[in-house]
């Protein structure tokens, strides 16, 4: 495993940078739009449209790859994503961000495809498992980074967005000096949403459930934390911890879904990000960054696991297409979810932010328990956990060693209805 990181080195530390520069862009575009006054609503619309081009670039970005290469499709997002972030400083024009924040979506789901799939290409089947984890740290790591970066300017001004600009930018020296060979096309898969939900239905609501949740906290969480009085600093902890909390908890709840059957982890994991979700609506705002560790170790993990209870399902040739289905599912979650949140926060205040997560996170529950009890769960995992987050999805997808069986180039299933 040690050999294989360090001869993929160069693509790591590429990960690194970007994913820190995303991570500080993420936090500070909710803030910059609540300081220049605008609704929780335009807040929700924003984040929203972050997850649309988040979907789209899943589906263009493949051909792009094909076309042009993995080095130049890189570099080619990498400035996109770089001028889209210094474009928010041009004005304050809601329109114009809503454009640029589905740019940023489609650049950004197109860079992790990118790595995600020349790290498949490099890694034998024995180490994959370890790769993913390592690269899976680096996305988490990277991201809760870029949250405590809020602290190295005044929001107000523009060296963030410049500070932001950079990291991404700096990405693409280590991913295009790399002497690593790149690999060929990236696999795409047009799925069958009947395929999806025969499959698993638990896995259906898990994904469902971590898109409207996480979509939220990603996209409100910031605007949240200044409208119960937390300053800048407090909002970055706010933040960092509950990304770091699901990066300590995904291994570890993973390889308890190895021991038993993954649905009741899930609907475990779902029950105690409620619990976590009603404690944090009535305790003093000075605990909401310790609660939101909590909250994060409980509900980030909870589509990796609903990824992994699907493929238990799956036979090999349809593990792609499963897999695609869970994500366009956890990525229509992430739309709807801050557009839902914002309304609620908009109208009844900042504590809606959790109390929605409560009635979401019981809801999913319950159903995980009514499918529990209603039918049968698979009698054997016929792989280990992947840990992978929602970013990292597409890699869990490809890098299971399954996904070997699938034929390099475009995978032709049923469109979707």
């Amino acid at each position: 495993m040690i050999s294989s990181i360090v001869r993929l080195s160069s693509l790591l530390i590429g990960v690194a940078l970007l994913l820190t520069g995303h991570g500080l862009q993420l936090a500070l575009v909710p803030i910059r739009a609540e300081l220049m006054g605008w609704s929780s609503i335009d807040v929700g619309y924003l984040s929203s449209l972050y997850f649309a081009g988040f979907i789209s670039g899943c589906f263009f970005i493949p051909a792009l790859v094909a076309r042009i290469g993995h080095i130049r499709t890189f570099a080619t997002l990498t400035a996109t994503a770089t001028a889209v972030i210094l474009a928010y400083a041009l004005t304050g024009s809601f329109l114009f961000w809503l454009v640029l924040r589905v740019l940023s979506g489609a650049a950004i789901v197109g860079l992790y495809l990118v790595i995600e799939s020349w790290l498949n290409s490099q890694v034998r089947n024995e180490v994959r498992g370890s790769v993913l984890a390592a690269y899976t740290a680096i996305v988490l790591g990277g991201l809760a980074i870029g949250q405590l970066l809020l602290n190295a300017a005044p929001p107000e001004g523009e060296r963030l967005f410049i500070v932001s600009a950079i990291l991404i930018v700096l990405a693409a020296l280590p991913v295009c000096l790399t002497r690593t060979a790149q690999p060929g096309s990236i696999p795409t898969a047009r799925f069958s949403p009947r395929l999806v939900l025969k499959t698993s239905q638990s896995s259906c609501v898990g994904s469902a459930v971590a898109g409207l949740v996480s979509g939220s906290f990603y996209g409100l969480g910031p605007l949240y934390g200044l409208q119960i009085g937390l300053d800048i600093a407090g909002v970055s902890v706010m933040m960092a911890l509950g990304i770091a909390g699901g990066a300590l908890l995904l291994l570890p709840l993973g390889r308890l879904s190895d021991r038993l059957d993954r649905r009741w982890v899930i609907f475990a994991a779902m029950l105690a990000g409620a619990v976590v979700s009603g404690v944090a609506v009535v305790v003093p705002e000075s605990f909401i960054p310790l609660v939101t560790f909590g909250f994060g170790a409980a509900v980030m993990p909870i589509y990796a696991i609903s990824l992994a209870n699907a493929s238990d399902f799956t036979e090999a040739d349809h593990f792609l297409e499963v897999g695609t289905g869970l994500l366009m599912i956890n990525g229509l979650g992430s739309i709807v979810g801050p557009l839902v949140t914002s309304r609620l926060m908009d109208r009844f205040g900042a504590d809606m932010f959790f109390a929605s997560h409560l009635t979401v996170l019981l809801l999913g529950s319950l159903l995980i328990l009514f499918y529990i009890r209603s039918r049968q769960g698979a009698g054997e995992h016929v792989a280990p956990f992947a840990p992978a987050t929602t970013a990292s999805a597409q890699g869990a997808i490809e890098m299971d060693p399954r996904s070997e069986t699938v034929p390099e180039g475009v995978v032709e299933v049923a469109q979707p209805k």
